[in-house]
C-alpha cells in the first residue's frame, strides 16, 4: 500500500492542484477533521428518512463484519460502541422525545448524514467546553448535535492540538473533555464520509479518452475501478490541454475528495490476495487507491463497492434496500469466513441483544427487595425463595455474559479493568451464596444481592470510560498480556484474591453494624458464626492473592527477565498478602478478637481497592495500562467511608466498655 500511495497520490494531487477542489479545501484527518462540511461537490438534493428502518434491515446491518480496534467485529458492536462513546448510552433520545437504537443511528449516519448531523449525540460533561470553543452552552451537562458544534469546530481543533501528547493525568477536567470532544467529532466525521463516494457521479464522459473507456455520461466509482489500469494510463499520459485536461482535472478532484473522506470511514472490505498487508481490511477509499494502481486482482472488492452504491441508491426503498443489504452481508460473510474471521460475529450480536449485565442489575435489585421481605416477614417462604431465585439468576446472567465474552475473544475472563468488575461481581455473588447455603443466617444472602447491584452498577458506569479510552470492552490484548496460559493462572487468581478481600470487608460491615444496633446481644451465636465466615474468606483471599502474586513473578521473569521489580501493581499485590497475613496472625495469636477481626477486614477491602484501582492513578510502571480518570474522587470517598466505619466500631467498643463494671472492663 505504501508503494501504491507513492505512485498514485502524487498523480492525483498534481492534477487536482491545477484547479481549486474539495480535496484541497477539506482538512485532512491527520491535521484536523476528516469530513469538511460544504465540500463543494454536488451530491444532489438532501434526502431525509421518512419512515423507521425495518427490523430485517437492522438485523442484516448488525451482522455486517467490520474491522475496528485490531479485531473483526459486527457492525452492531461498532455502532453501539461509537454511540456509547459519543452519547454515554447505546440509544439516542431525540428532541421530539423519540428514541433511536444504535443500529438505526448508524444507518442514518451512513445513509442520511444531513439528518444525523442534527441528532444531539455528543454528551459534554461541563459547560466550560462550549465556552472554550465559542459555543453558547445549554446547561452544565448537556447533549449537542454536530450542527450545533460546527461553529466552534476550528477553535476546537486548535485547542486539541495544544493538548496533543499530554497525559490525561496532567489535564484539567475541561481539557480532558475538550480533547475527548475533538476525538469524537473526528470519529463522527469519518463515519459521515464513509458513503460519500457513492453519492458522486464521476465525470468520465468529458473527454474522448475517457469516453473510449467508460462510454457516454457519468460513472459510479465501481465502474471507474473496473477500468483502473486504463484510467492510470490516461492520467499518466499528461494530456492537460483543452477539454481533455479539464475532464481529467474534474475527475481527479472527485477522486481526491473520495481519498480524503471515504478512506477514513468504516473498514468493512476484506483485502484481496496479493497485497503486502493482508491483515488490515479496507475502506472504499482504500479500494480506490489500490484500483488506480491496478496491481492486484480485486473483482470481489469492486463488487462490494457496487453493493454499497446500490444501497445508497435504494435507501428510500425499504424492500430494495433490505435485499441489497442482505446481499452485501452474504458477500462479506463469505470472504470473512474464508479468512477465518467471521466465526463469532452472530454470537457477539446476540450477546449485545441479550444485554445480560444491565438486566442482571435489575434482577439483583428485585432479589434485594425479596431480601428485605425476608427481614420484615421472617416466617414467609416466598420472599426467601425469591431472594435465592433472583440471586442465583443474577449470578447465572453475569456468568453467562462472561463465558460468551471468553468464547468471542478466545481468551481468559480477565484482561482489562472492566473485565475485573464483571469477574469480581460474579465470583463475589457466588461466594456469598455458598456461605449462605452453609450458614443459613440470611446475612450472606442479603449481601449477595447488594454486592450484585453494586458490581453491575459500577460495570455500567465504567463501561463508558473503558470504551472512551480503549474503543471497546473486548479490545485486542496488548502484547505483554497476549499469553492465555499466564492470563488464566496469574490474573484470574489475583482477581479471586480481590474477591476474597472485598467479600470479607462486606461481611465485616454486617458484623459491625449488627453490633451497633444491638443484634449481637440478642443472637451472639450468629455473630460468632459471622466472624468465622470473615476469617474463612480472609484465608480464601490470602491463598489466591499469594498464589497469583507468585505466578505473576514467574510471568514477569518469562516476559521481562526479572521476577520482581517493585512495580506499583506488584507492590499492591504484595501489600494485600502482607496485610491479610497480619490480620490472620493477629487473630491466631489472640491479639484481636471478633471485633478487631471485623475492623481489620474492613481495612482489607480498602487495601484491595488500592491495589485494584489505586495504582492506575499513579500512571507509572509496567502494569499501568492507562490513567483511569474520574476514579480518584470515588476511591477517596470509599476510603473515607471505610475509615468512618472502623472509627464507629472502635468508638462503640470504647463506649460499651465504659458501661461495664470495672472488674469486667479490666
Amino acid at each position: 500500500m505504501k508503494t501504491i500511495a507513492r505512485l498514485v497520490l502524487p498523480m492525483i494531487a498534481g492534477l487536482a492542484a491545477l484547479a481549486p477542489t474539495a480535496a484541497a479545501q477539506g482538512a485532512s484527518p491527520h491535521g484536523s477533521f476528516a469530513h469538511a462540511p460544504g465540500d463543494g461537490h454536488d451530491h444532489g438534493p438532501v434526502v431525509r428518512r421518512t419512515e423507521p428502518w425495518s427490523e430485517a434491515a437492522k438485523h442484516a446491518f448488525a451482522e455486517l463484519p467490520v474491522q475496528d480496534g485490531g479485531r473483526v467485529k459486527p457492525m452492531d458492536s461498532l455502532a453501539g460502541l461509537k454511540l456509547l462513546t459519543f452519547n454515554g448510552k447505546r440509544s439516542l433520545k431525540l428532541a421530539d422525545g423519540s428514541k433511536l437504537d444504535h443500529r438505526a443511528w448508524m444507518l442514518d449516519v451512513l445513509f442520511f448524514p444531513e439528518q444525523a448531523r442534527e441528532y444531539p449525540c455528543f454528551r459534554i460533561q461541563t459547560d466550560g467546553v462550549p465556552v472554550l470553543i465559542g459555543i453558547e452552552p445549554k446547561k452544565k451537562r448537556d447533549w449537542y448535535s454536530y450542527d450545533e458544534l460546527l461553529p466552534g469546530r476550528q477553535r476546537l481543533a486548535e485547542e486539541a492540538r495544544k493538548l496533543a501528547g499530554m497525559e490525561n493525568s496532567q489535564l484539567s477536567e475541561v481539557q480532558r473533555q475538550t480533547r475527548k470532544l475533538a476525538s469524537d467529532l473526528m470519529a463522527f466525521e469519518s463515519l459521515l464520509g464513509t458513503m460519500d463516494f457513492a453519492r458522486l457521479e464521476y465525470a468520465t464522459g468529458g473527454s474522448e479518452a475517457l469516453r473510449e473507456v467508460y462510454g457516454e455520461g457519468p460513472s459510479t466509482l465501481s465502474q471507474v475501478l473496473a477500468h483502473g489500469g486504463e484510467l492510470q494510463r490516461i492520467f499518466s499520459s499528461g494530456a492537460l490541454d483543452g477539454d481533455e485536461g479539464d475532464a481529467l482535472r474534474e475527475l481527479s478532484s472527485q477522486l481526491g475528495f473520495v481519498l480524503d473522506t471515504s478512506k477514513f470511514g468504516v473498514t468493512m472490505l476484506p483485502p484481496p490476495e496479493g497485497v503486502v498487508d493482508t491483515e488490515t481490511w479496507w475502506t472504499p477509499g482504500d479500494v480506490l487507491q489500490a484500483g488506480l494502481f491496478g496491481a492486484v486482482q480485486m473483482d470481489r472488492q469492486i463488487q462490494d463497492v457496487a453493493h454499497l452504491e446500490r444501497l445508497e441508491a435504494t435507501k428510500t426503498d425499504p424492500a430494495a434496500f433490505t435485499a441489497e443489504l442482505e446481499a452485501l452481508r452474504v458477500s462479506l460473510r463469505e470472504q470473512a469466513e474464508a479468512r477465518g474471521e467471521y466465526g463469532h460475529i452472530p454470537l457477539e450480536v446476540r450477546l449485545y441483544d441479550l444485554d445480560l449485565f444491565w438486566r442482571a442489575l435489575y434482577v439483583f435489585l428485585v432479589g434485594f427487595l425479596c431480601v428485605v421481605g425476608t427481614w420484615l416477614l421472617p416466617a414467609a417462604k416466598l420472599p426467601r425463595w425469591g431472594a435465592w431465585g433472583f440471586g442465583i439468576l443474577g449470578f447465572l446472567m453475569v456468568a453467562t455474559g462472561i463465558v460468551l465474552r471468553c468464547i468471542i475473544r478466545e481468551r481468559p475472563p480477565v484482561v482489562s479493568l472492566y473485565d475485573t468488575i464483571l469477574f469480581v461481581t460474579a465470583c463475589g455473588v457466588f461466594v456469598l451464596l455458598a456461605l449462605e447455603a452453609m450458614t443459613r443466617l440470611r446475612v450472606a444472602l442479603s449481601l449477595a444481592s447488594l454486592f450484585g447491584v453494586a458490581g453491575m452498577f459500577l460495570a455500567g458506569r465504567y463501561e463508558v470510560k473503558e470504551v472512551a479510552s480503549a474503543g471497546d470492552t473486548m479490545a485486542s490484548v496488548i502484547a505483554v498480556l497476549d499469553t492465555n496460559y499466564y492470563l488464566a493462572i496469574h490474573v484470574t487468581t489475583v482477581t479471586l484474591g480481590y474477591v476474597g478481600g472485598l467479600v470479607a470487608g462486606l461481611l465485616a460491615h454486617a458484623w459491625i453494624f449488627g453490633q451497633l444496633f444491638g443484634m449481637g446481644r440478642r443472637n451472639p451465636e450468629a455473630f460468632r458464626t459471622l466472624a468465622r465466615m470473615i476469617y474463612g474468606v480472609l484465608c480464601f483471599c490470602l491463598f489466591f492473592a499469594m498464589f497469583g502474586t507468585i505466578m505473576g513473578g514467574v510471568w514477569a521473569n518469562d516476559s521481562w527477565g526479572r521476577f520482581w521489580g517493585w512495580d506499583p501493581k506488584e507492590n499492591g499485590a504484595l501489600i494485600i498478602c502482607l496485610w491479610v497475613l497480619i490480620v490472620l496472625h493477629a487473630r491466631l495469636g489472640g491479639y484481636i478478637q471478633d471485633r478487631g477481626l471485623a475492623v481489620m477486614a474492613v481495612a482489607t477491602g480498602a487495601v484491595v481497592s488500592a491495589s485494584w484501582w489505586g495504582v492506575n492513578l499513579l500512571n507509572v510502571g509496567l502494569h499501568s495500562y492507562g490513567f483511569t480518570s474520574g476514579v480518584a474522587l470515588l476511591l477517596a470517598g470509599f476510603w473515607i467511608v471505610e475509615l468512618l466505619v472502623m472509627g464507629i466500631s472502635l468508638v462503640h467498643y470504647l463506649v460499651g466498655r465504659q458501661d461495664l463494671p470495672a472488674e469486667v472492663a479490666a
